[in-house]
């Protein structure tokens, strides 16, 4: 399997108010190669902050920003729609993250990204506002379709997985059960070979509060058997987001992955 690249979200300056820059700065000084930045509707006001934003731009190997909302009709019709579009339109890889919407229709997403330009890319990331197993599982089902209908269509459209959020104790799932929906989420999009972007934590409790947060192999997500089916299956790992609120944990975490995808007997 290629290196693949691990960055940190703006998640980490989470004591300096979230302020994106701080967060490139300790990304910069600590090597990470990618990072993520939150784009809220206050940050899209602040033209100053954001021109600094895009002189960083060239200090990683890709930035990633994330949106805020779901992705349905009434996002592609709000200003803060039109503020984030033309923000990206001055980036020089424009591409947004945002959750997805499981209460929107496919068919009308489906044809509602059909009109979508291919620019910028976006990253669609699992989400769940329902609780429940059976809500969880219809919810990953209704995932992946999209991805079988947009695929067909060529929209610009790239999953992201939040692997943490499968664990969460709202969806009522068993260990086995998540890890056997990460096996089937990995799967499918691997034989597809389409790139997946990660977003990772680890966490002491189900509940995944913040004060439960702890390094990648620390916690109660089983990193050590995913990473094994990972390097098992190859699917293409475009890159890991840690989605820490804190630097220590993003650190000892870029650690814990270097180790164990150096364990990869594939190469």
């Amino acid at each position: 399997m290629k290196t693949i690249p691990i960055g940190v979200a703006n998640s980490i300056s989470a004591n300096f108010d979230f302020d994106p820059l701080d967060t490139i700065q300790f990304a910069r000084q600590s090597e990470f190669e990618i990072i993520q930045i939150y784009l809220s509707g206050d940050l899209l006001s602040r033209p100053d902050k954001l021109e600094k934003i895009r002189a960083q731009e060239s200090y990683f190997r890709k930035v990633y920003f994330h949106a805020e909302g779901l992705l349905n009709e009434d996002f592609f019709r709000s200003e803060y729609q039109e503020k984030l579009y033309a923000f990206l339109d001055t980036v020089s890889n424009p591409n947004y993250i945002i959750h997805f919407d499981e209460t929107m229709d496919i068919d009308k997403l489906v044809q509602t990204l059909e009109k979508v330009a291919d620019s910028p890319v976006i990253y669609l990331e699992n989400y769940f506002s329902l609780s429940g197993k059976a809500n969880a599982e219809k919810n990953m089902k209704k995932y992946l379709a999209l991805f079988t209908l947009v695929n067909m269509f060529h929209a610009p459209l790239r999953p992201v997985f939040d692997i943490p959020r499968i664990f969460h104790i709202n969806l009522e799932l068993t260990p086995t059960e998540g890890m056997q929906w990460c096996y089937q989420i990995l799967n499918f999009f691997g034989n597809r070979h389409v790139p997946l972007l990660l977003h990772l934590i680890d966490t002491t409790s189900p509940q995944q509060l913040r004060g439960n947060f702890t390094a990648l192999g620390e916690g109660i997500i089983p990193y050590s058997s995913i990473f094994q089916f990972i390097l098992k299956t190859q699917p293409e790992i475009e890159g890991i987001i840690l989605e820490f609120e804190d630097k220590l944990n993003s650190l000892q975490s870029r650690e814990y992955l270097l180790e164990v995808l150096s364990n990869d007997h594939t190469k």
